[in-house]
């Protein structure tokens, strides 16, 4: 089977199987959407914004587990592993909108459609490398080659071409384990020497093999 062109996200939306039985909602910043234990009945789709999962520490202090971006589907590694609750409190980090459908309409469409199933399978190998990407990055002991190491791994995903960063700076420099401040100076270094340029969100790799020489 060839990969399909049209992106999970927007067959999800618009599947005849589930577009039509589909819900938007909106959520303001700082709204807890789910909290642990409550029940997954129902597939979520980030629209716009940004939403984290909370899990509690110890001391009873909430951690950032992972964060779900634009075009993130939640919560499918609880769901198809067998989990119907939550273990993690999900939260609006942003103003986000989020397309929620019924579990068990979303595992029918998938019985039925060899496409769906196949472009689900194509973005969760995809969260599969990021999440194993950002892992790999806390190896290297600099900012600046945690951000090459991202990059040139971002760049791949992407094929080369453009690619959004996170919702803000603040949400890459946890997903890098650095500072803010420091990743915001770094950022701008690289990009003065011609890795990549950045416009808005929007960031267009432009040296990749001088990024890899960095690691």
């Amino acid at each position: 089977m060839q990969p399909t062109a049209v992106p999970f996200s927007q067959m999800f939306r618009e599947h005849p199987a589930l577009g039509p039985y589909g819900a938007l909602a909106r959520y303001k910043a700082g709204q807890v959407i789910c909290t642990p234990g409550d029940e997954i009945d129902r597939f979520g789709l980030v629209v716009k914004g940004l939403l984290r999962s909370e899990s509690d520490t110890a001391n009873g202090a909430g951690l950032c587990d992972a964060y779900f971006q634009q075009d993130d589907l939640f919560p499918e590694f609880l769901y198809f592993t067998g989990r119907r609750q939550y273990s993690y409190a999900l939260i609006a980090a942003q103003a986000s909108q989020v397309f929620w459908v019924p579990a068990r309409l979303f595992e029918a469409a998938l019985e039925q459609d060899a496409n769906l199933m196949y472009a689900l399978l194509l973005y969760i190998c995809k969260r599969g490398l990021k999440n194993q990407m950002l892992l790999n990055c806390g190896h290297y002991q600099t900012i600046r080659q945690r951000v090459a190491y991202w990059l040139v791994g971002m760049n791949e995903l992407a094929d080369g071409a453009e690619f959004l960063l996170p919702g803000s700076q603040t949400v890459l420099a946890n997903t890098l384990q650095v500072s803010r401040s420091s990743l915001n100076q770094e950022l701008k270094r690289m990009e003065q020497q011609g890795y990549f340029r950045l416009k808005g969100r929007q960031l267009k790799v432009l040296d990749c093999r001088g990024l890899q020489c960095l690691l």
